[in-house]
């Protein structure tokens, strides 16, 4: 009886340890990926705000829009490891409410993405704004969730 307790424990840390390296593999792709667009966010953040969408080439809105989808695409790979994850059992509900936190971080991305009109050289300024607040919001449930996940007890 005392041996199977144990072997379970041992299964339980592998099971939480396999999870959190794949938590800790999206999380740093996920960070790496905004870096990646970071320049490109501000670029067209500046543009915006001054009204000069229109002043970017489609040379440079096609090249800032193929790099939000790129980054975007990669997170839509982040989601799926997420929601393949093995979570262990003690934090499924976290799991869960990490999954759908993360869901709405991609959607948002891609709103943002969509947002941009490269022939009329223009973004639809509503939707940018709006994808850019619920990234904010969606990323800060991440962290949460993370923190939570990462804070259980093995």
């Amino acid at each position: 009886m005392q041996k199977n307790h144990v072997r379970k424990n041992k299964t339980q840390k592998n099971n939480m340890t396999g999870y959190i390296q794949i938590l800790s593999s999206v999380l740093q792709g996920t960070e790496e990926g905004a870096g990646q667009m970071n320049a490109d966010f501000e670029t067209l953040r500046q543009a915006i705000d001054d009204q000069k969408v229109n002043e970017l080439s489609q040379v440079d809105l096609q090249k800032i829009a193929d790099n939000f989808q790129r980054g975007t695409d990669a997170y839509e790979t982040n989601l799926n490891k997420l929601e393949q994850a093995d979570a262990p059992v003690r934090v499924l509900g976290k799991h869960k409410s990490l999954v759908a936190a993360y869901r709405i971080y991609v959607e948002a991305c891609q709103s943002m993405t969509d947002s941009i009109d490269v022939e009329h050289q223009a973004v639809n300024q509503a939707v940018f704004d709006t994808a850019e607040k619920t990234q904010e919001n969606a990323m800060e449930k991440v962290t949460a969730n993370t923190q939570r996940i990462m804070n259980s007890p093995l």
